[in-house]
């Protein structure tokens, strides 16, 4: 059978057109798999960046402490200098109350003098448990305020101590101590410079009663002074959490020492190490404004509550402010009588306000309290002339960026009191009444001033991070949008190829 020139040409057209055909259903087909994977890859991204953390964990996993980061580096060698404002209740009427002219003593605050504090963090060794175990080492530098060389009038705590040490012990050692103590003529009141009151002064009853302290305790320096065991390297050695592992446990210290129980309070809630060392905390604590923030005190062996109370805007980042409020003071609550020391086996507490840390230094009888008692129970007051309490000047706060949660600003405010614990037979405390409470001084701890550079990095972890997920929010949207009407329209254009050959087909 001859096919004619007509149907040749006819069935080459319709070859062709079937292979135009087929092509276009291997384009169709193609593009179908391309928009279908754009679209889930799209899509994966619109779920991470809108309903899950993961931008917000990449920027906090730069905070864990690895060797060779900036984090690291900062932490190790903090470049924010911690100034501290310190301020001296000088006792102006020692005379008129020794000579019963006066039914109170009065104070005058003076102050403050300002020092900035250098801190480092060395002896560090990294432990395969992603914790990091160090010493911290820290030196002053008087830079302002009223001058080191004041003379002011104070307790003579030296005094005070040897009193409040020998008041248990046998008649025959506090016989020997009212021989050393006449001998010395020492006196319940002293004349002292600031700077030595503070850094470190000569006294001949430091230096007899230093040897047996030695017995129980080590006493690395050669002069009293309040503040003088600051200086240097601590002896506590501290086992933080560096976060690698889990950013639940950035900065969180493990142990003290090798412990993670220090044993003062004989309680183990009390006892319990929990909390940071107030330079960093756990990102995730701070989504939910009901939870505490702890602080370790190594000064007072406990850790200190910080609570959320509002938002407020710091160096332009809107920041959360939490307060160490005097409630951690109040020991009708139940949760705070465990920090009461055990007395003949029954816990004794200090008025309402005061903190007594004897069993945390040794037995001597010194008490913390917010400054001018604030928040404390009123009968404090009634004991000294010139103490006023104000809320706005005597508070403690700390400023937390909202991402990283690291402090930003703020002041923790204390102040160090001395207890008088007359002892029988050592007559040398004048009018001072047993169970007396002597405020000495109160610091103002924090940053006046964060470097410029520093102020960047904390917005850029805020402003430009924040646009920078909200970029790639948006961004995955608008793709996941746009690979969704592509994948439709490929798909739609497909059936209506596939309806126009049908008819063709039909039609022929």
């Amino acid at each position: 059978m001859t096919i004619s020139v007509a149907e040749t040409v006819a069935l080459d057209i319709e070859r062709k057109a079937i292979k135009h055909c087929a092509r276009r259903n291997r384009l169709h087909s193609w593009l179908t798999w391309i928009y279908c994977g754009m679209f889930l890859m799209s899509f994966a991204s619109f779920y991470a960046f809108w309903y899950t953390d993961t931008f917000s964990d990449y920027v906090l996993a730069q905070m864990k402490l690895r060797n060779g980061s900036r984090a690291f580096d900062w932490w190790q060698h903090p470049p924010i200098k911690i100034e501290y404002r310190i301020h001296l209740f000088n006792y102006t009427n020692v005379k008129e109350f020794e000579a019963g002219a006066a039914r109170k003593l009065r104070v005058q605050e003076l102050g403050p003098y300002v020092y900035r504090e250098t801190k480092n963090r060395v002896n560090v060794v990294m432990h395969e448990n992603d914790t990091v175990t160090f010493q911290e080492e820290r030196s002053y530098e008087w830079i302002g305020g009223r001058p080191e060389n004041d003379i002011v009038v104070m307790p003579n705590m030296p005094l005070l101590f040897v009193t409040a040490f020998v008041r248990d012990l046998s008649f025959t050692v506090r016989l020997v101590t009212n021989t050393v103590l006449s001998t010395l003529q020492e006196r319940a009141f002293i004349n002292e410079t600031v700077g030595g009151f503070l850094w470190g002064y000569d006294t001949r009853l430091f230096h007899i009663a230093k040897p047996l302290i030695m017995l129980k305790r080590d006493i690395p320096f050669d002069k009293f002074g309040l503040l003088v065991t600051k200086n240097g390297v601590s002896k506590d050695r501290i086992t933080m959490n560096t976060g690698s592992r889990n950013l639940d446990n950035l900065g969180i210290i493990e142990r003290v020492n090798g412990i993670d129980n220090r044993k003062i309070w004989d309680d183990e809630k009390c006892d319990r190490i929990i909390g940071t060392d107030g330079s960093m905390f756990p990102p995730h604590l701070i989504k939910d404004p009901s939870k505490i923030l702890y602080v370790y005190s190594q000064e007072m062996c406990r850790n200190l509550p910080f609570r959320f109370t509002e938002q407020v805007t710091t160096y332009g980042i809107p920041s959360l402010r939490y307060k160490f409020t005097p409630d951690a003071f109040n020991f009708s609550d139940t949760q705070n009588k465990c920090f009461c020391p055990k007395i003949d086996g029954s816990r004794v507490c200090p008025p309402a306000g005061l903190f007594n840390i004897s069993a945390c230094n040794y037995g001597s009888p010194l008490l913390s309290s917010f400054p001018h008692f604030y928040g404390a129970d009123k009968s404090l007051l009634k004991q000294i002339d010139g103490l006023n309490p104000r809320q706005e000047d005597h508070e403690s706060y700390v400023d937390i960026h909202p991402r990283i949660a690291v402090p930003m600003a703020g002041w923790s405010r204390l102040q160090m009191n001395l207890e008088v614990r007359r002892a029988i037979a050592v007559p040398f405390l004048g009018k001072l009444k047993d169970g007396m409470i002597l405020p000495l001084i109160w610091m103002e701890i924090g940053v006046d001033e964060v470097p410029e550079s520093i102020v960047e990095v904390l917005q850029s972890a805020h402003f430009t991070a924040t646009n920078v997920e909200m970029a790639l929010q948006w961004c995955s949207l608008i793709a996941m949008m746009l690979s969704l009407s592509a994948l439709v329209t490929c798909l739609w254009k497909y059936r209506v190829q596939q309806d126009e050959i049908f008819r063709k087909k039909s039609s022929g």
